[in-house]
């Protein structure tokens, strides 16, 4: 069951981004081709229509052709999902979500005796399978890979989806933090990512079903004292689009889902645990450098940085499940779902459309 804290809508500011983008150029198309219609056929003098009228009449068949198409969905009956990382929150509802919704759910969690494990079991249906799946352990992938082909559901050839959600931060400035700490983030967040994909991608390919790579708004743009987060998930960014273009000769859909950075808040982010990790950081840095940024310094910019993770109000969780569901479920998914705020979307839209000088002056 879903908890009322799970479930909870409390950020005024989400808006429907993903179908605005999907929208966005055909609208613009049709008035492009009803500017130049009309004036082709005033020219002509075959009919004194407007480009008004015809923009109307395109712009309304155009909406509801993709209304139509971008609401179809797939039958969850006879299909299978991996879900990684299904140990840490988002795992778990995506995970109850796809079950309730009738799909075969292998759940990968580093440990299959965890509290989590045992509450999903309570919570879901004979479907589910808890799968022992560190995404860093090649032994780990290639027996789930195993078992999944073992207990797929009866005349299925194959996985429809494996999204990939493990996780993994760490925060610190790029001078604090050790290279354990960048190659952790590597490991879990890209690499495992990878071996992942490419071990479960024959499956996929069978039935043509879709790999969905939760990502982050950091893979498009940084943040301080978050650079080993960042350069894993810019690199998912890059692996997605390869993948994908690899992919299209095969039908499968290569799908990156965006939390925004304060939309996920809680999930990734402990608050003892993250405090205790960039201290131990600090404090194994050589005398010099912690002179020279000062314990003030240190204790000032990580609390602040942390807090509105940390101390804010409950997180979100609907768009982020929503644009997952969304992912798995719709028949024609969009390449890419941003649940962000309003405030991150418009940092996103000057950080993608307007020169990187414009951007760097008004978020320094």
């Amino acid at each position: 069951m879903f908890t009322q804290q799970d479930s909870k809508l409390n950020r005024p500011e989400e808006l429907p981004w993903d179908v605005v983008d999907r929208c966005l150029l055909p609208v613009l198309t049709a008035h492009a081709v009803a500017v130049i219609l009309a004036f082709v056929l005033n020219t002509l003098r075959i009919s004194q229509v407007s480009s008004w009228t015809l923009f109307f009449w395109f712009t309304s068949i155009t909406l509801a052709t993709l209304w139509f198409y971008h609401n179809l969905h797939v039958t969850a009956a006879g299909k299978a999902v991996l879900v990684t990382g299904a140990d840490n929150r988002l795992g778990q509802i995506i995970v109850r979500q796809l079950d309730e919704l009738g799909f075969t759910v292998f759940a990968g969690m580093r440990s299959p005796s965890c509290p989590e494990a045992g509450r999903l079991k309570e919570q879901c249906s004979g479907r589910l399978h808890v799968v022992q799946l560190d995404v860093t352990s090649e032994k780990d992938i290639l027996a789930a890979r195993d078992y999944v082909v073992g207990n797929l559901p009866q005349g299925s050839e194959g996985l429809w989806a494996v999204v990939n959600n493990e996780q993994w931060a760490a925060f610190g400035e790029v001078e604090w933090v050790p290279l354990p700490v960048f190659r952790e983030a590597t490991e879990v967040n890209l690499l495992g990512t990878i071996r992942v994909s490419q071990v479960f991608l024959p499956l996929v390919r069978k039935v043509k079903g879709r790999v969905v790579n939760v990502v982050s708004i950091l893979g498009h743009m940084t943040a301080p004292l978050q650079a080993p987060y960042c350069t894993a998930k810019y690199a998912v960014e890059a692996f997605s689009d390869c993948l994908r273009a690899e992919m299209r000769r095969w039908g499968v859909d290569v799908v990156v889902v965006e939390p925004g950075d304060y939309t996920t808040g809680k999930l990734w982010y402990d608050d003892s645990k993250m405090l205790q990790q960039a201290k131990d950081m600090w404090e194994a840095m050589p005398d010099e450098a912690r002179q020279d940024y000062g314990e003030h310094y240190f204790e000032y910019t990580v609390r602040r940085t942390l807090e509105p993770y940390t101390k804010g109000t409950d997180t979100d969780m609907a768009p982020v499940t929503r644009s997952l569901q969304d992912a798995v479920c719709r028949t024609f998914p969009l390449q890419r779902y941003t649940a962000v705020t309003r405030a991150e979307k418009i940092r996103a839209l000057v950080l993608n459309h307007l020169p990187r000088s414009v951007h760097d002056v008004l978020y320094p």
